[in-house]
């Protein structure tokens, strides 16, 4: 990118961090393709255990690719604070039943303070279909705060 910055290396960081570690994120299978400044595109394969009885994608695991992606987002959108971050607000809208194998969320910061970060995530399906839409907030601690055992 034209940046300077290397976003290659910081997505294969995160995705170490998010693919190598027991957590949802590892059971889900969430993955994180790309990212620049403000923003993160997260993939989620559409296999049964992320789907419901009826055959159709639960709505927990579509609200945790959002959440994902708006905290990947907004973690691209502070660098290089590389602050702890927890979410504090989410709402998420269904809009249509996914086709296809997988979904991909691009998430977008939309703004970030001292302490408050937003961001806006659409999820499509491998259809181009605008499956989900969502926003969230998150609470950011100080740069160079320790991130404590119940922290995200």
């Amino acid at each position: 990118m034209s940046d300077g910055f290397d976003w290659y290396a910081w997505v294969a960081e995160r995705g170490r961090i998010f693919e190598g570690r027991p957590s949802l994120n590892q059971y889900l299978g969430l993955h994180l393709t790309e990212a620049g400044p403000g923003w993160a595109r997260m993939r989620l394969d559409l296999r049964p255990d992320v789907m419901n009885p009826f055959g159709a994608v639960h709505g927990g695991s579509v609200s945790a690719l959002i959440d994902s992606a708006a905290g990947s987002a907004i973690a691209a959108g502070t660098l290089p604070d590389d602050r702890i971050m927890g979410t504090i607000d989410m709402q998420v809208h269904f809009l249509e039943r996914a086709r296809g194998t997988y979904l991909l969320a691009e998430g977008r910061m939309v703004r970030a303070g001292r302490s408050i970060a937003i961001a806006r995530v659409e999820v499509r399906d491998d259809t181009d279909t605008l499956v989900a839409m969502g926003t969230a907030t998150f609470r950011l601690a100080d740069p160079g705060a320790r991130r404590h055992r119940n922290e995200d």
